[in-house]
């Protein structure tokens, strides 16, 4: 039986969760910002100043939907810190802690992350890659909803901006962690480089922050995935013109696919042997950039 990962029922919704203002350290106004975004085709965005939760609503428009968010960092170095990025619940515009930049001294990771969905934020580990992060501190921390799997802005910077394979090894632990792809932008080389298609049943942002939560989302740089999902007991997705399709498992490996000459690959399946924990997938386009699904997880399957 076929069984779509996504909602049968809603819409598409185009949106960065991760962005930066003049309210904290972008070089863009909050209004220009917003009018970039909306010129753009996004439906949504969110300005997630360093430290300060500003809600933005005197911006909103017919045309972009501003989820409220913040972005929290603890330096513990000119050259090391964590970043976690937090999307608060519609209609939140404040926190129920005291919002301000905390030191290493008042707060530890897992502190900082508890701290934030104790407030019912929608909580992502931000550019890992970039933050000069130990594995023994990725691993130990918990709690958050996401992990940013390509940072635009860290990319550009400083070839910081891709954490794929410390998602895989994260998701081979049994943590069960969605993907997003952000501009995380500060300057205009930063724009429309990595964003998120949310399924969401209206084009609200009630509906946005709830299909966050589910999962029902993709990451991407470029490729567009119409569908991905399981057809008993073959995992299938359907997409935009792509090169490569990545079936990744684990414990057993996945599948890969490669499109002929002048024929670019669009759908694939792989049949899975039933001893896998989950599955995502990987569409890759002509340009070398690429859509990441989220997993199906696959709970006590031996």
């Amino acid at each position: 039986m076929k069984k779509s990962y996504f909602p049968e029922d809603g819409i598409w919704l185009k949106g960065n969760p991760h962005s930066h203002s003049t309210v904290s350290d972008g070089m863009f106004t909050p209004e220009e910002l917003a009018a970039s975004y909306a010129s753009a085709g996004y439906d949504f965005l969110s300005m997630t100043d360093h430290n300060i939760l500003e809600s933005h609503d005197d911006l909103i428009g017919d045309r972009l939907l501003l989820l409220t968010g913040l972005e929290h960092d603890i330096e513990y170095s000119p050259d090391k810190c964590t970043h976690v990025v937090g999307l608060s619940a519609a209609g939140k515009c404040t926190t129920d802690y005291p919002c301000r930049r905390y030191s290493s001294a008042e707060l530890t990771d897992q502190q900082l992350v508890d701290m934030m969905r104790r407030d019912g934020q929608f909580v992502s580990l931000a550019h890992p890659v970039w933050s000069r992060m130990t594995w023994e501190e990725i691993e130990s921390l918990s709690g958050c909803h996401a992990i940013e799997i390509y940072n635009n802005g860290t990319e550009h910077l400083c070839h910081g901006g891709n954490a794929e394979v410390l998602w895989d090894l994260l998701l081979r632990q049994g943590k069960k962690l969605y993907a997003t792809a952000v501009d995380d932008v500060h300057v205009p080389d930063d724009l429309f480089g990595g964003w998120i298609w949310v399924k969401a049943v209206s084009r609200t942002k009630e509906a946005v922050l709830d299909a966050l939560f589910q999962g029902a989302f993709y990451a991407t740089s470029g490729p567009v995935i119409h569908d991905f999902g399981m057809d008993g007991d073959c995992v299938y997705v359907s997409c935009s013109d792509c090169r490569e399709i990545h079936f990744v498992t684990y414990a057993p490996r996945g599948k890969s696919f490669f499109a002929g000459a002048g024929k670019p690959l669009t759908a694939a399946s792989h049949r899975l042997t039933g001893k896998e924990s989950y599955v995502r997938v990987v569409c890759v386009d002509e340009n070398g950039h690429s859509a990441w699904s989220n997993p199906i997880f696959f709970d006590g399957r031996t």
